[in-house]
């Protein structure tokens, strides 16, 4: 018993849920507070950042028309590669699952590799 509940307070999650609004920003509504184990911020912290604020440079673009072509087609779900920056400044790169609900989008951020870190592209 004590080693599974060793176990368990040592595990960090791999993934975090995000919801986003439709405008052009995708600003972010929420997300859970599995975002601390994946990139460092507190999800008070994550809210404060915009979604683009938060991407790698070279990301923008794909994730903008992704985001764009989701919404004005209805899409039931898309999935893309980005890189989210973490907390400490490196570049975590990340699975992104998205799904339209409602009004709403409906995000799975998974990191692909927990223990790559990309410096800090200046």
């Amino acid at each position: 018993m004590a080693t599974s509940e060793s176990s368990r307070s040592t595990f960090k999650a791999n993934n975090f849920i995000s919801i986003h609004d439709l405008t052009p920003e995708g600003r972010t509504l929420w997300v859970s507070s599995s975002v601390t184990d994946c990139l460092g911020y507190t999800p008070e912290e994550f809210l404060q950042v915009t979604t683009y604020g938060i991407l790698h440079p070279d990301d923008h673009e794909p994730a903008s028309v992704t985001h764009r072509e989701h919404v004005l087609n209805d899409m039931i779900a898309t999935q893309i590669v980005l890189r989210f920056k973490a907390k400490d400044g490196s570049y975590v790169a990340t699975t992104s699952f998205f799904s339209l609900c409602y009004d709403f989008i409906i995000n799975c951020t998974t990191v692909v590799d927990p223990a790559a870190r990309c410096p800090l592209v200046s």
